[in-house]
């Protein structure tokens, strides 16, 4: 009959431990939730490379396969002729968050935004993109 109770007062307690920490500690992830944060978003734009159509995975093992590392990737986009491209903070959507940048929507915010730029029109592919997360506004030639 004391094992309910007890379980009882033990959820309890657990329930009030991070209720009792102070509040000017950080949050549990040592990030502070009210704290503003900016992104930089800046991709690496590389010319339309053309392949020819072949069949795909037919009669392909990919058991010996292995993915490129990263030193191998940065030399082929390299080789490539790819350029850096920063893309203006007033282009991307304010709620824009350093997950959603790292993720599709940085790779969606990308593409666009090479398809109206008209002097880059020789580079219509995004190689990669490399998110910069701040706390102070990036601020730039065409913002001054």
């Amino acid at each position: 009959m004391n094992r309910p109770a007890i379980a009882t007062l033990l959820l309890g307690v657990m329930c009030w431990g991070p209720a009792a920490a102070e509040p000017d500690q950080p949050t549990r992830m040592g990030a502070d939730k009210e704290k503003t944060v900016y992104v930089q978003l800046i991709v690496k734009a590389c010319r339309a490379v053309e392949t020819p159509l072949q069949p795909i995975n037919q009669g392909k093992i990919y058991d010996n396969e292995k993915p490129m590392t990263a030193d191998e990737r940065k030399a082929t986009i390299f080789a490539a002729g790819c350029i850096d491209v920063p893309v203006p903070m007033d282009f991307l959507a304010d709620a824009m968050s350093p997950n959603a940048c790292i993720g599709r929507g940085g790779y969606i915010a990308a593409m666009q935004f090479l398809q109206q730029r008209q002097d880059l029109h020789e580079f219509p592919a995004v190689g990669a993109w490399h998110c910069v997360i701040t706390d102070h506004e990036v601020v730039g030639a065409s913002t001054m």
